[in-house]
């Protein structure tokens, strides 16, 4: 059974305050699976996760370099971008099975290997909705955290 939320952001700035807002809340092992169109603000949601988390430095879509790792927050970052990868082969290349967990993994496109992603999973899709709208769903199921999926369900409820 699945749990879902929907809310709008008006702005990339608020895009970027729902993720600073998960950011501050993020525990060891949290598992965030990003999905929308180009452009959407993917990597916006995780430049806020990051200052939420406290990491301070640059933060840019891994799209090129599959993966950044930022270890100056109190947990490390860790985002992936699967959009040039072309089988599951290339990310387990790289190491996925040492990075793929603890801290916090963030997977920009992770709907292309859907198969890489753990149940515990928090999906967040975010569309352009307007010219600065975006509309955001966040869903996840019973094995997520609960203690996210409330902080969650109340961001949602102010929205």
């Amino acid at each position: 059974m699945k749990n879902e939320v929907t809310f709008t952001t008006n702005s990339e700035k608020e895009t970027m305050d729902f993720g600073s807002f998960l950011g501050e809340r993020a525990q060891d092992g949290l598992f965030i699976a990003l999905t929308g169109d180009l452009g959407a603000g993917k990597t916006h949601f995780v430049q806020g996760l990051a200052k939420g988390m406290g990491i301070e430095g640059v933060v840019g879509s891994p799209t090129f370099t599959i993966m950044n790792i930022y270890e100056d927050g109190r947990l490390p970052l860790k985002h992936f971008d699967f959009y040039r990868l072309h089988s599951e082969d290339d990310l387990w290349n790289i190491g996925w099975e040492e990075y793929g967990e603890g801290g916090v993994v963030v997977v920009e496109w992770a709907d292309m290997f859907p198969s890489l992603i753990p149940e515990e999973s928090i999906h967040i899709h975010i569309v352009l909705s307007g010219e600065e709208e975006r509309t955001i769903t966040v869903s996840w199921s019973a094995k997520a955290p609960v203690k996210i999926t409330k902080e969650i369900e109340n961001y949602a409820a102010g929205h």
